[in-house]
């Protein structure tokens, strides 16, 4: 992605994005969440066992620090936590 300004939308899209794909049973949502709420517990990310879709997603989801501060992404991130419980909860 060049330098364009990722709207509120798109954040959100990237984001839904790798949480689904992480229901195929990959780390790469729960990397990402531990990266934005600063986890302690967490020294690193270990990419060894990323794939070119993950890294996409992955690198997309980050894009979204580039306009859009800590605390609003890690809103964006409860967000979408809230919005699939719901889902899980109507299924």
């Amino acid at each position: 992605m060049d330098n364009q300004t990722v709207s509120y939308e798109q954040a959100k899209d990237h984001l839904n994005r790798l949480y689904d794909w992480s229901l195929n049973g990959h780390s790469c949502w729960s990397d990402f969440v531990s990266i934005s709420y600063n986890d302690s517990g967490m020294s690193s990310v270990n990419f060894e066992h990323y794939g070119y879709i993950e890294l996409v997603l992955f690198g997309n989801s980050l894009t979204i620090f580039n306009n859009w501060g800590l605390e609003e992404v890690n809103k964006m991130i409860d967000e979408v936590i809230a919005e699939n419980n719901e889902l899980a909860e109507t299924e």
